[in-house]
């Protein structure tokens, strides 16, 4: 008898201890995915200030050539506009593209990126990120941008010919996919200027 009260204090301990191991297992995984996606900061106003890179233009062959890169996001006046101005170093000379970011709606992911010419890019923000697809000479350029917490930037973009599309299935269901030629990357780091 005493061997059976044994045996059944032995299955309960360890009962306890398999479930505390595996609660233990969910909290540890909880965190990691806390760390693989953060709580979310404020955009853009949490992202205010400049990051600084080297931006690799590259196609199926390899990289083509290095270019020093900024990213500089500052308030304006008016607090649903954002200087938003990218600025590559070629030649020796400054190349500054200056944008207007607007917040359209924050809630549904909304903003403008408003050339300041006439042209007015549609931006989504998910997740940290923000995307903009647009068309352009017969090409096709999806752009990324996305915010870590840590202070770092990851910049891509591709471009995809949009001549010559390969176009796949049946009379029911026809796939059209496009070729792409160049990508565009860069990690850039927020820099402290005076």
């Amino acid at each position: 008898m005493k061997k059976f009260f044994f045996l059944i204090a032995l299955i309960c301990m360890t009962t306890n201890v398999m479930a505390q191991k595996k609660q233990v297992k969910e909290r540890a995984g909880k965190n990691a995915e806390d760390k693989r996606f953060p709580t979310e900061y404020a955009f853009p106003k949490e992202y205010v200030g400049t990051y600084a890179g080297n931006l690799s233009i590259a196609d199926a062959a390899g990289v083509k050539q290095n270019v020093p890169m900024e990213l500089s996001i500052q308030p304006t006046e008016d607090p649903k506009k954002f200087a938003y101005t990218l600025s590559y170093i070629v030649a020796k000379k400054k190349d500054e593209r200056k944008y207007t970011l607007v917040v359209v709606d924050p809630e549904k992911g909304l903003y403008d990126l408003d050339e300041n010419n006439g042209i007015v890019l549609r931006a989504n923000y998910m997740r940290q990120t923000l995307f903009s697809t647009f068309e352009l000479n017969n090409r096709i350029l999806h752009s990324r941008v996305e915010f870590n917490n840590d202070g770092r930037v990851f910049f891509s973009i591709t471009v995809t010919e949009k001549g010559k599309p390969r176009k796949t299935g049946d009379e029911k269901l026809v796939v059209t996919s496009y070729h792409t030629t160049i990508i565009q990357k860069a990690t850039l780091r927020k820099v402290e200027r005076d």
